[in-house]
C-alpha cells in the first residue's frame, strides 16, 4: 500500500506542479489527472501495508503505523480532489492553500512518528523521506496559495516537481522490494 500510495500522490503532485509552473495553458488537464490519481489513492486504503506486516514489533505498533499511513493517504487524496475540483471548475485557489496546512500537519506527524518509532533503518528512511517531502510541499503550497506570496510560485512549482519525482521513486523502491523489512 505504501508504495502505491506514494506513486499515486506523487503523480497527482507532478501534474499539479506543471500547472503551478505555468506550463499548462489550461488547468483542467492537470486537474483531471490530479482528481483521477487522488480517487485512485482513496481506493487503495483497504490494501494491506507492504512494509509493516512483517515487522517484529507488536500488533499495536503495526496497527498504529498503518493507521498513520491511512491518515496520510486520506489527507493527500482529499487535497488532490480539491486540486482537481479547483482546476476543473475554476474554484478559488486560496482554499487549496489553506488545505496545505492540514496536509502539512498530517505529514509532519507521520514524519516524526516514522523517524522515531520504526526500528528498521531502510523502512524508517523510506517512510521518513516520503513524509518529509510531503511536509515540504504542503508548507510551500500554503505559503504560495493561502497567504499568497507570488514570489514563491517558481520555488513551489520546482519543489513540487522534484519532490513528486522523489516520492514516486520511493514508491517504486518499496514496490520492487528494494526497500523491504529485514
Amino acid at each position: 500500500m505504501e508504495g502505491i500510495a506514494f506513486i499515486l500522490i506523487g503523480g497527482a503532485l507532478f501534474s499539479q506542479s506543471w500547472h503551478v509552473l505555468g506550463l499548462y495553458a489550461d488547468g483542467r488537464t492537470s486537474g483531471l489527472f490530479a482528481l483521477a490519481l487522488a480517487l485512485a489513492a482513496l481506493l487503495i486504503i483497504p490494501m494491506d501495508p507492504m512494509l509493516f506486516l512483517g515487522s517484529a514489533g507488536s500488533a499495536q505498533e503495526v496497527l498504529a503505523s498503518h493507521t498513520i499511513l491511512e491518515a496520510l493517504v486520506i489527507a493527500w487524496a482529499v487535497y488532490g480532489v480539491g486540486v482537481g475540483a479547483q482546476s476543473l471548475w475554476d474554484f478559488d485557489e486560496r482554499a487549496i492553500g489553506f488545505t496545505g496546512v492540514i496536509v502539512t500537519a498530517v505529514s509532519v506527524v507521520a514524519f516524526f512518528y516514522y523517524a522515531v518509532i520504526l526500528d528498521d533503518d531502510t523502512v524508517m528512511l523510506a517512510m521518513s523521506a516520503g513524509t518529509l517531502i510531503l511536509s515540504a510541499i504542503g508548507s510551500l503550497v500554503f505559503f504560495y496559495l493561502a497567504i499568497p506570496f507570488m514570489v514563491l510560485r517558481l520555488v513551489t512549482g520546482w519543489v513540487m516537481l522534484a519532490g513528486s519525482i522523489g516520492l514516486m521513486a520511493i514508491g517504486l523502491a518499496v514496490i520492487t522490494t528494494v526497500v523491504e523489512l529485514g
